[in-house]
């Protein structure tokens, strides 16, 4: 805070400003100035340039790349396509031959071959013979053994049966 009454007394010539020295000083930085200027200026135009032509290599090669790729998808498609065809081509191949198999297959066909290739011949009458068997319902009933000592042998396999033994 200022106080008024004071018995200070201020030396007035240390805030007073040489203006020629000013003048020198400000000069010297303008010259500072401008040549930093045209030192940034001369690495901004040769920096720009190196970034325009990494620039436009880039862009050639982004270019390059999405043309091969775009030519990479082309030549799987068609290759696709030419599978399709041949694939319904044998799909159709196929049916026929299962057409034909099912042709062979039938019982005057299977007649035919026995006939021919294999020298088989259709039965005749005289060639059935019946067979008769005992019709009547047999029954036979084991004797049981009705000893106590048998019955305890009985009951004592049947728990290690259950045990799993």
């Amino acid at each position: 805070m200022y106080n008024g009454n004071t018995n200070l007394a201020y030396d007035l010539s240390l805030f007073e400003v040489d203006e020629e020295l000013e003048r020198k000083k400000e000069k010297k930085r303008e010259e500072k100035q401008n040549i930093k200027i045209t030192e940034k200026k001369a690495v901004a135009r040769n920096g720009n340039a190196f970034a325009m032509v990494a620039a436009a290599v880039v862009c050639i090669a982004v270019a390059f790349a999405i043309l091969y790729s775009k030519v990479q998808l082309s030549d799987y498609t068609a290759m696709i396509s030419e599978v399709k065809t041949e694939l319904e081509v044998e799909q159709r191949e196929n049916s026929r031959l299962n057409a034909e198999l099912d042709s062979m297959v039938t019982l005057d066909n299977v007649e035919n071959i026995a006939m021919s290739q294999l020298g088989l011949q259709k039965t005749q009458n005289s060639q059935i013979n019946f067979v008769t068997l005992n019709i009547e319902k047999m029954t036979e009933v084991a004797e049981t053994d009705t000893n106590i000592f048998v019955s305890i042998k009985d009951w004592f396999y049947d728990v290690l049966e259950y045990l799993g033994f």
